[in-house]
């Protein structure tokens, strides 16, 4: 087996590019963003690329390479099944009905006639968010017809940029004040609202012409992260924010629970099992009303907190191993072990 590896400052192509090293396993780098990388990949088996949501070159093209190679016969991580959703709320909305998954119900618009028809017959409060997006960014709790109707306005008009960049500074200074967070967060955040030029980020398309929103599901304050790969997940609850909903990017993260249990973990694995996805990041919540689980959307990849890695992981069997040393990004690579 001949891996490629896209050539990225992330964990997870650093981490596999030492896997390889360590385990003996032919591989190469290569830049995904080059005119030659199909021929650079000729005589690979495989090809994995940890692509972002947040960087405009991977928004172009990561999803039309990946596939394109898949399609050819190569071994891709992400691939099809896995990544096609992946920072698409829409494309969730309709995988999930599709498929009959339990997930918050979702509303998209595609005309404001329609998204004002609706404003005006449905109850709050709703979830607003864009279309893509992570740590809560862009994401608003919408308690009236009035503010309702502005955003709809707004969508059809000006649109939204990709990100709100005086919210992550506000948030990010919030955890700095806790102790939770650096203050160069909530700068780096505030210069690239102040001068957003400056940055790569600008190039990313605004959002306009859509408006999606989803039910609020009332919860006990928290939201559980099951982070599956092949037969194996990281778990973790995460608290929300002081005073309010998200309980993504607060940075209060436990892991030894009783809310982590094998009810959670079978549920996460049937999902994961029906979308037939590789590896995946699923943000469920549990209703408080009638205790019934939901998924409020899904990632192919996550954040690495070397952290998660000193806590255990969980087999689809429901059986928590707490005292293995393991790195989680190892298991991506294994997926393709023949």
């Amino acid at each position: 087996m001949k891996i490629g590896i896209h050539n990225s400052n992330t964990a997870y192509s650093k981490r596999w590019i030492e896997y390889c090293q360590l385990n003996n396993i032919e591989y190469v780098v290569v830049d995904a963003y080059g005119d030659s990388i199909i021929r650079d990949l000729k005589g690979c088996d495989v090809f994995l690329w940890h692509h972002h949501h947040g960087l405009y070159k991977d928004v172009n093209i990561a999803k039309q390479l990946l596939f394109s190679l898949e399609q050819a016969g190569v071994q891709v991580f992400p691939n099809f099944n896995t990544g096609w959703h992946f920072d698409d709320k829409l494309g969730q909305k309709y995988l999930f009905e599709a498929n009959d998954i339990p997930a918050a119900q979702a509303f998209a618009f595609y005309d404001k006639k329609s998204a004002l028809r609706w404003a005006n017959s449905t109850t709050f409060p709703k979830i607003f968010k864009l279309r893509g997006g992570a740590g809560s960014a862009n994401v608003k709790m919408v308690k009236s017809k009035k503010q309702a109707e502005r955003l709809i306005k707004q969508a059809f008009g000006k649109g939204f940029k990709a990100f709100d960049y005086f919210g992550l500074a506000k948030d990010k200074f919030k955890l700095f004040l806790k102790g939770k967070a650096s203050i160069r967060a909530a700068v780096r955040y505030t210069l690239m609202g102040l001068f957003p030029r400056r940055y790569e980020s600008h190039l990313l398309p605004d959002h306009k012409g859509y408006i999606y929103f989803q039910e609020f599901i009332p919860n006990d304050g928290y939201d559980i992260r099951i982070e599956i790969t092949g037969d194996k997940a990281l778990a973790l609850t995460r608290m929300t924010r002081e005073g309010d909903f998200r309980a993504s990017g607060s940075n209060n993260v436990i892991y030894d629970t009783d809310l982590l249990n094998k009810e959670v973990i079978d549920f996460a694995f049937t999902v994961a099992d029906k979308l037939q996805l590789q590896s995946c990041a699923l943000d469920i919540v549990r209703d408080q009303r009638d205790g019934k689980l939901y998924i409020i959307e899904n990632s192919y990849c996550y954040g690495v907190d070397e952290d998660e890695f000193d806590h255990g992981y969980w087999t689809r069997d429901g059986v928590h191993h707490k005292e293995v040393k393991f790195n989680g990004l190892d298991w991506i690579v294994e997926l393709f072990k023949k």
